[in-house]
């Protein structure tokens, strides 16, 4: 005979399911670790729930109760992250590569960790002057043109509760305070396209759009000297777009 559980434990169930899936979310976007209080007022729910929820997704190493900083996402929730990653790099590559070869420059692919920007996948132009960032390496989301595109993506209001008021200001263009970066944001919005220039390292720019797929939210940067932008800037935009659409096509547009 098969076991069909009740209404209300099927319901139940789909609750807890909720709850946790609220409690990693909040784990997701504080990668630095809460404690219980923090994760219980973050998710509207009683600390003794928030207790009982944690211990079975600690049980399944899905988060790590006990380190000094709090809760924090688990070993095997982020081994499926890094499978995620992974996957689409795969799916990507010939988009990226093709970018890369069309323009002769630098192309990465990135995305958001906290306040930062980390890099997934790079692809480094054939050329005696190019730049090379390192996969794996990370970099302010205020002061890259990754960083803003995947922050324009976002309401203002999470913009300043995940970036705060005022920014490291890593050369004289870094954009570093809340009211400026907004502003950015806008137009970035409404261009669908960010700049950096010189404002993460003098006399390296970079030009980036969002892709927002099923799999995850990533930019696509090409990177260059910032001497060689402004004769190729319309190209660049052109084939980031042509990007863009390429892997929407490939992964799914959310």
């Amino acid at each position: 005979m098969t076991y069909m559980p009740a209404d209300d434990e099927r319901g139940g169930g789909i609750q807890v399911i909720a709850r946790a899936s609220s409690i990693l979310n909040a784990l997701g976007e504080t990668p630095g670790g809460m404690s219980l209080g923090q994760i219980a007022k973050a998710v509207d729910l009683p600390r003794s729930t928030v207790q009982r929820i944690v211990n079975a997704l600690a049980h399944a190493d899905l988060v790590r109760a006990d380190r000094p900083n709090g809760v924090m996402l688990g070993p095997t929730l982020l081994r499926l992250v890094a499978k995620v990653h992974t996957d689409v790099v795969a799916m990507v590559d010939s988009h990226l590569a093709e970018l890369t070869k069309h323009l002769n420059e630098t192309v990465a692919l990135a995305r958001g960790s906290g306040r930062e920007l980390a890099m997934v996948h790079v692809l480094v132009a054939e050329r005696d002057l190019r730049v090379v960032p390192r996969v794996g390496t990370t970099v302010p989301l205020h002061s890259t043109a990754g960083g803003k595109a995947l922050l324009a993506l976002e309401s203002d209001r999470h913009v300043t509760e995940l970036m705060g008021r005022t920014f490291e200001r890593l050369t004289l263009r870094t954009v570093h305070s809340r009211s400026a970066l907004l502003r950015e944001l806008g137009s970035i919005r409404s261009a669908g396209v960010a700049y950096d220039e010189d404002e993460t390292e003098v006399g390296i720019a970079s030009v980036a759009m969002a892709v927002d797929t099923i799999l995850g939210k990533y930019a696509v940067s090409v990177v260059l000297p910032t001497a060689r932008l402004p004769a190729q800037r319309e190209r660049i935009v052109a084939s980031l777009q042509r990007c863009k659409d390429a892997m929407n096509s490939e992964i799914g547009k959310l």
